[in-house]
C-alpha cells in the first residue's frame, strides 16, 4: 500500500527510539514529515538526516504540537499543493501502521472529509485517558454539537482544501487538536470515524500531555463561550437594575439591559466565542433579532416568576437568564453565526451534495 498523494506528519518532542521504528514501518508508504518541537536532545532526529522519503522540519524552541502541525500544514500547502491532504500521527507508538493506513485510505476514499482514528476506550486503559475522553465527548457534544466517539485522538486524515483555515487558528498546543474540530465542523467538512486499535504503552508514560494543565488548555477552548456571556451579563444586569430602579418597569429595563450589552456581547461572541469570518451585516442582523425576541421571553418568565412565586425582578432575573442560556446558544451557533455558503474560505472547496 502506497499513499504518493498523501504526506505524513510526525510531530515530535523528546522522542525515544520508538520514532525510528514508526518512520522505518511508513516511509515507503508515504513521504513523511517530521518536525522536532524543540525536543533537549536531537539525537533520534540526527538519525533520519539524509533518510529518503523524510524530510526534517526543526523548531528552534518548544513551541507546542499544534505549533508543530501547522509548521508541517505549511510545509505541504508549499511542497505538495495538489495532494489529496495530511495524516497527521503521534510518535510515540500509539498508532500501528495498518490502522495509519486505513486512514490514508478513508482519506482517499472520502478526500472532502476528515478522517478520524477513533480508539475504543475499553480494557486496560489508563484512568486518566478514559476520564478525560468521556468529558471531553460531552464537553464537545454539549457546546459545540459536535458528536464523536474519541476527541483528542491524533490520527487524522486532513484534507488539502481545510489546511488554509487551519492555519489561522491562534492556538499552538493541545488545544489546537479540539480547535481543528471546531473549524472543520464550522465549514461543513464531514467527519469520518474509521476504528483503530487502543494502544498505551507503559501506560501512556511517552505522553507529553499534562493532565491538568493541557486538559484546561483543551476545555478553554470550548468554555471561552461561556466567558463570553458572563462579560456581557455583568454588562446587562447592572444597565437592567439601574433602569429598574429609575423606572419600575420590568420589560424597558430588560431591553436597555440588552441593548447596552449588545454591542460588546456580538463583538465577543462573534469573534472571541465563535471565531467567525462571516459578513458582519448579516450576523449582526440576526443577533439583533435573536436578541430583541430572548428579551420579551425572558421579560415574560421574569413577570411570571413575580406574579406566581412572589420573587422579585431583580432576583429572577440572573436565573431566568441560566435558564436561557442554553437556548440562546443554540440558535447562536446553528443559526446567527453559522458560516454562509458564499463566505467560505479561498481554501475550501465545499463537497458536492449527494
Amino acid at each position: 500500500m502506497t499513499y504518493p498523494d498523501i504526506l505524513g506528519v510526525i510531530p515530535a518532542y523528546n522522542p525515544d527510539e520508538t520514532l525510528l521504528r514508526l518512520v522505518k514501518e511508513l516511509r515507503g508508504h508515504f513521504p513523511l514529515v517530521v518536525v522536532n518541537d524543540g525536543s533537549d536532545s536531537g539525537l533520534q532526529f540526527e538519525r533520519l538526516i539524509g533518510t529518503e522519503g523524510v524530510t526534517l522540519l526543526t523548531h528552534d524552541t518548544n513551541r507546542g504540537k499544534g505549533a508543530a502541525l501547522k509548521t508541517a500544514f505549511r510545509h505541504a500547502l508549499d511542497q505538495y499543493p495538489d495532494n489529496i491532504g495530511v495524516l497527521t500521527l503521534d510518535a510515540d507508538g500509539q498508532h500501528l501502521p495498518l490502522d495509519v493506513f486505513r486512514i490514508a485510505q478513508r482519506l482517499r476514499e472520502q478526500p472532502e472529509s476528515l478522517a478520524l482514528g477513533v480508539r475504543s476506550f475499553t480494557g486496560g486503559i489508563p484512568l486518566r485517558s478514559r476520564f478525560g475522553n468521556l468529558l471531553t465527548q460531552w464537553v464537545m457534544r454539549v457546546f459545540t454539537g459536535i458528536r464523536i466517539s474519541d476527541t483528542q485522538t491524533g490520527l487524522r486524515g486532513i484534507p488539502t482544501s481545510a489546511l488554509p483555515a487551519l492555519l489561522d487558528i491562534p492556538f499552538n498546543r493541545y488545544e489546537f487538536e479540539t480547535e481543528m474540530l471546531c473549524a472543520m465542523k464550522e465549514s461543513d467538512f464531514a467527519f469520518e470515524e474509521v476504528p483503530i486499535q487502543t494502544v498505551y504503552l507503559n501506560a501512556n508514560q511517552g505522553s507529553h500531555f499534562h493532565p491538568i494543565l493541557d486538559s484546561l488548555r483543551v476545555y478553554w477552548v470550548l468554555l471561552r463561550h461561556m466567558l463570553a456571556g458572563v462579560a456581557s451579563v455583568v454588562v446587562d444586569f447592572a444597565a437592567y437594575l439601574v433602569a429598574l430602579t429609575l423606572s419600575g418597569h420590568i420589560l424597558s429595563s430588560v431591553y436597555v439591559g440588552r441593548l447596552s450589552s449588545l454591542l460588546i456581547n456580538f463583538l465577543l461572541v462573534k469573534h472571541f466565542a465563535f471565531r467567525s469570518r462571516s459578513r458582519g451585516a448579516r450576523q449582526f442582523l440576526l443577533y439583533l433579532i435573536q436578541v430583541l425576541g430572548m428579551a420579551f421571553v425572558t421579560a415574560y418568565v421574569v413577570r411570571m416568576a413575580e406574579s406566581l412565586l412572589g420573587i422579585a425582578p431583580a432576583y429572577s432575573k440572573i436565573p431566568v437568564d441560566i435558564l436561557m442560556y442554553p437556548i440562546n446558544f443554540t440558535i447562536q451557533r446553528v443559526l446567527t453565526f453559522r458560516a454562509a455558503p458564499s463566505d467560505e474560505s479561498p481554501g475550501h472547496r465545499r463537497r458536492d451534495a449527494d
